[in-house]
This record gives C-alpha cells, sequence and structure tokens, in this order.
C-alpha cells in the first residue's frame, strides 16, 4: 500500500495524529542528514509491528510530505495508525 504522511521532525515526543483524512507523525528526531527519515521508518514499524525492511520511502527525502509503501494489507495500517492515535490520547 502506498501511504502518505506529513512529518514533523524535532518534536517532544513521537506521536501519530490525524487532521481530516490525513496522517500527520511528529518526531523526535531533527531534519538533519536524513536522521528524521531513519526515524521515521523505525518508530512506523514499531507501530505497524512490522521489520523495517517492509517501509520503503519512495518520495519526499526532504519534503515534509513522505510518501511510504507499506509491504501490508491496507487495513491493517490503518487499523494499527488508529489504535496507536487512541493510545496517546
Amino acid at each position: 500500500m502506498i501511504l502518505y504522511v506529513k512529518v514533523k521532525p524535532n518534536q517532544r515526543f513521537d506521536r501519530v495524529e490525524k487532521s481530516a483524512n490525513d496522517w500527520q507523525i511528529r518526531l523526535k528526531a531533527p531534519a538533519v542528514d536524513g536522521k528524521a527519515n531513519e526515524h521515521l521508518i523505525e518508530y512506523l514499524s514499531e507501530v505497524l509491528d512490522l521489520p523495517k525492511s517492509k517501509i520503503i520511502l519512495k518520495k519526499g527525502q526532504t519534503a515534509k510530505v513522505k510518501c511510504l509503501e507499506i509491504f501490508a494489507e491496507e487495513e491493517l495500517v490503518n487499523a494499527k495508525l488508529a489504535e496507536q492515535l487512541k493510545s496517546e490520547k
């Protein structure tokens, strides 16, 4: 599945948020030397309970909106993100 997320680096904590129909992810990692991109994949692998190799950053290496290819069912990914969203509130 293809997932577009808006990433906000340099935050106090890692967090999944939803605004309208878009997913937004806050990351502790700075947007320097690809650290935020690496941390995004690590964080999503934990949230989605998938190995990091199943999540690929396709587009947006230097942009706020990232295009990720996730090798999993769309329903599973959306359910795991929603579950994480509820657990953080």
